[in-house]
């Protein structure tokens, strides 16, 4: 039984240095704040250029550092998880052009769901492009540090996403307006084995395997 268990362990400890090599990687938009989310706005924000070759993300958060709503009524911020954007960096359309201040919106409509408004030229997403419901979140006038970790199925279509064209984007529908001090996009990842390694880690663990046997074997015959 000891056996087996140092066995159990080196497997392990080899596995884990077959894909422990990888990192952290966080962006910010520009601005940081997304203008306060507006609930006047949808935003998109395209990150370019997420280079992590022969490396999987494992890990993926939104931070939004000290976010409220403006005030007590009834709000929703919707978040989305896209495969690209029409242009890069932080834009922004005007999903509610009848607003009147200081009444906030009667209604409350993810954009990115609803239709109403894709098929305008002005619109932030192309035709077609993959759409991931990441969550839906309110908040009172009291601020707090919000953070949003992926689940294993949204960081896969990330992962799809990251490998269709190396830029993903992030989709923002605020109703009402949440005041904040900063978002933060935060990956982690781990590096994915080469063929051959994978294939000396199972060669040596059944060499392992084989060499224990014979090792008992030898021990019983000695004590016929």
């Amino acid at each position: 039984m000891v056996q087996w268990i140092r066995l159990g362990t080196l497997i392990m400890a080899m596995s884990t240095a077959l894909i422990a090599q990888g990192g952290v990687t966080s962006f910010k938009p520009t601005p940081a704040d997304l203008n306060d989310l507006d609930h006047h706005m949808v935003y998109t924000w395209r990150i370019d250029n997420i280079n992590i070759p022969n490396q999987v993300i494992t890990e993926a958060t939104i931070s939004i550092k000290s976010i409220s709503n403006w005030d007590n009524n009834p709000n929703t911020l919707f978040i989305h998880l896209l495969d690209s954007a029409k242009r890069s960096g932080v834009r922004s359309f005007v999903d509610d052009p009848t607003y009147s201040t200081p009444v906030p919106p009667s209604k409350i409509i993810d954009d990115f769901a609803n239709t109403r408004y894709h098929s305008r030229s002005d619109w932030l997403v192309a035709p077609g492009t993959a759409d991931t419901f990441l969550t839906s979140k309110s908040f009172t006038t009291r601020a707090v540090d919000y953070v949003y970790t992926f689940t294993a199925s949204q960081l896969q279509a990330l992962n799809a996403y990251v490998a269709n064209g190396k830029d993903i984007a992030l989709g923002f529908d605020p109703d009402c307006h949440f005041y904040n001090s900063g978002i933060t996009f935060t990956i982690k990842t781990a590096a994915v084995p080469e063929p051959s390694a994978v294939l000396l880690l199972g060669g040596g663990l059944i060499g392992l395997c084989v060499r224990q046997r014979v090792v008992r074997r030898r021990r019983r015959l000695s004590l016929a």
